[in-house]
C-alpha cells in the first residue's frame, strides 16, 4: 500500500510525505506498517514499525504502536517529550495487550517516529530500522540499530560493512511492547531548506548499503525513489518486509492530506 499527503506552511514551502510498504518475496504476509499525516499548521508527523513476533503477533504489534502514537500526538507536538512519552503508551499498551492474549505474549516492534516542524526534526527510536536525514550530497544516519551488531558498530568493535554481515544483525536488543518498560532513544536536530528524511525497516537496510541508499537519492525524489528503492531489494533477494517513508520540501503549496498505510 502507499500513500502520500503535503502539508503547507506560511512560507510557500511544502513538506510532502510518501510511503509504501512491500510484502518482499519470502515473508508470508507484511508486519511493516507506516504513520504519515499532519501535526500543527505546517508539520507532519511519520513512524515506521517493524512487527516482531511472526504472523498475527507482528501484525498487531506493529498496528498497535502506530494506532497508539497517533492518537497520543494529537493534533501537535511541539518538543520531543511528547514524540517519547507517545512511544511509551504504545509500549505499555502492546504489553497489556501481550498480558491479556497468550497467543500474542511476548510481541512486541521496531518503532522510528519523527516530527518535522519548522527548523526542527524530532525523532524518537527503539529497534533497528532506521532514519536518515538526505543531503545533496551525503547523508546521515540518524538512528542506532537496537541488535547485537548494531551495538557493536556503534560501539566501534564492527564496521558497517560487518554489522551488515554479522550472524547476530536480526537479534534485538530493544523492541516496543514485550516488557512493560523500554528505553527510546530521543533526538532533536535542526532542519533546513533542502533535508530531506527517510525512515525504512530492515528488509531495505539488510540488503542496501547506506551508499546504496544515498545513490538512489542522489537521482530522484518522490515516489520514483520509493519504487527504485525497494525494486533493488527485492533484486537483492527481498527476504523481509519493506517499507520507506519519505518526507522532502517542494516549493508548490500541493494539496492538505492524511495518509497512512501498512
Amino acid at each position: 500500500m502507499r500513500s502520500a499527503q503535503t502539508s503547507g506552511g506560511g512560507t510557500g514551502i511544502t513538506l510532502r510525505t510518501y510511503g509504501k510498504s512491500h510484502r518482499g518475496l519470502k515473508r508470508p504476509n507484511n508486519e511493516d506498517a507506516f504513520l504519515m499525516r499532519m501535526v500543527g499548521d505546517s508539520g507532519v508527523l511519520v513512524a515506521v514499525a517493524d512487527g516482531v513476533g511472526g504472523g498475527p503477533a507482528g501484525q498487531e504489534a506493529s498496528r498497535i504502536a502506530l494506532e497508539t502514537l497517533d492518537q497520543s500526538i494529537g493534533p501537535d507536538v511541539s518538543d520531543a517529550t511528547k514524540l517519547v512519552t507517545a512511544v511509551s503508551v504504545a509500549n505499555h499498551k502492546i504489553f497489556e495487550s501481550g498480558q491479556r492474549d497468550q497467543t500474542l505474549t511476548g510481541m512486541g516492534t521496531t518503532l522510528t517516529s519523527a516530527a518535522v516542524l519548522k527548523g526542527r526534526l524530532l525523532l524518537a527510536h527503539v529497534g533497528d530500522s532506521r532514519a536518515y536525514q538526505i543531503f545533496q550530497d551525503h547523508l546521515v544516519r540518524l538512528t542506532i540499530d537496537h541488535s547485537l551488531a548494531g551495538e557493536m558498530e556503534a560501539a566501534g568493535g564492527l564496521t558497517a560493512d560487518e554489522a551488515q554481515q554479522h550472524p547476530n544483525r536480526h537479534v534485538l536488543t530493544r523492541v516496543v511492547g514485550p516488557f512493560d518498560r523500554v528505553r527510546i532513544d530521543v533526538t532533536e536536530i535542526p532542519w533546513g531548506l533542502g533535508c530531506r528524511l527517510l525512515l525504512c525497516t530492515d528488509g531495505l537496510t539488510a540488503v542496501l548499503t547506506d551508499d546504496d541508499i544515498f545513490d538512489t537519492c542522489r537521482h530522484l525524489s518522490g515516489y520514483p525513489l520509493i519504487d527504485s528503492l525497494i525494486d533493488r531489494a527485492l533484486a537483492r533477494g527481498g527476504p523481509d518486509n519493506i517499507t520507506v517513508v519519505l518526507v522532502e520540501e517542494s516549493g508548490d503549496k500541493g494539496e492538505r492530506g492524511d495518509g497512512h498505510g501498512g
